[in-house]
């Protein structure tokens, strides 16, 4: 550990090219002072993000595959993303929750922590090239309407199927060079760049393929699909017409941009934090390591955010308020059988 001021920065060279990085990560950790207020804040929101998400998403869930007129191609692109968020909150948030609290984290031992570090890699990275995923399937609506709706659904299986084994390749990476372990600053074991120059050019590489596939690429589809679609509506206006297809896509879409757009709001202050690296290494490095997990932290709002944006959707909508009436009638032929028998 190097000394800076106040503050207390971690060096890798403290520990010997065969210790894992575990035990690198794990050293770090008990000499850090940025484990104060951190943890008392994970302790209160990881819990109400494990509450809420997984009913949420669950709910999400059970209503999409209950429903046979939701079971189109849009929807089981979207279903990828709620099974995505329900990896993290149940293998994840439970056992960071567990660490922050008891302070316990080194019982964790480094195949749990390898284990953990890879469902939330595994996760995040569908998470964010999910996001080409919707982007181009929409993109391929706008643009070749009349061919891509007979081709979509080879398509999107080729390139979901290519995206999961993209996922599990990143997620694997880190097991094969060991680069998994313990950050204290965020409380989630990760791709560690202070384990070897091998895992700092990884985290590195890793980045840029999440924010590449899933922001930079999405936001230029969009942005074509914008510009595309204002021709569009112009021919509409002009015509006179539209159509139920047209409609059914509009929500679509809307749907789409506003998952990434969430995804995106949720990673500002991570990604932000990028540009105040320089700081890790000052009399700062306590501040900027607890910002870095904070923003950590508010990332997983997105677990809670991505139901509700699918739920917006006008044909969710209706089969959600399908399924309370029904459980409401369930419910009072239970509790009053004889009401239900003889209705007034």
């Amino acid at each position: 550990m190097e000394s800076n001021g106040s503050a207390t920065v971690c060096n890798a060279t403290n520990s010997t090219l065969f210790d894992s990085c575990w035990s690198k990560t794990l050293l770090c950790a008990s000499d850090s002072p940025t484990h104060r207020l951190l943890p008392i804040l994970q302790a209160l929101i990881l819990p109400l993000y494990f509450v809420f998400g997984l009913g949420l998403n669950g709910f999400l869930l059970f209503v999409v595959l209950r429903y046979e007129e939701l079971r189109r191609r849009e929807f089981a692109l979207v279903l990828q993303v709620v099974v995505a968020d329900l990896m993290t909150v149940i293998c994840v948030f439970p056992v960071v929750t567990i660490t922050r609290v008891t302070g316990l984290w080194s019982l964790l031992g480094p195949s749990w922590c390898s284990l953990l570090g890879f469902v939330q890699i595994l996760s995040s990275a569908f998470r964010y090239t999910s996001m080409f995923l919707l982007a181009f399937d929409r993109l391929n609506m706008i643009f070749f309407p009349f061919a891509y709706p007979s081709r979509g659904k080879n398509i999107m299986i080729s390139l979901t199927t290519a995206v999961w084994v993209l996922s599990l390749v990143l997620a694997t990476i880190p097991l094969v060079i060991q680069c998994y372990g313990f950050e204290v600053f965020s409380g989630f074991c990760t791709v560690s760049i202070i384990c070897s120059n091998a895992c700092t050019i990884y985290r590195y590489v890793l980045d840029f393929v999440l924010y590449t596939s899933g922001a930079l690429l999405p936001f230029i589809f969009y942005s074509l699909m914008f510009l595309k679609s204002r021709q569009i509506n112009n021919r509409i206006t002009a015509i006179g017409s539209d159509s139920l297809a047209d409609e059914s896509n509009k929500r679509a879409r809307r749907t789409f941009l506003l998952l990434f757009v969430s995804l995106m709001g949720c990673s500002v202050p991570l990604i932000t934090s990028f540009f105040f690296a320089p700081l890790k290494n000052s009399r700062y490095a306590e501040v900027y390591w607890t910002y870095v997990g904070v923003s950590v932290t508010l990332l997983f709002t997105v677990v809670l955010l991505d139901p509700l944006v699918i739920m917006k959707h006008q044909d969710v909508t209706m089969c959600v308020l399908k399924l309370l009436r029904t459980l409401k009638t369930e419910f009072r032929g239970r509790m009053f059988p004889a009401a239900a028998i003889h209705p007034t």
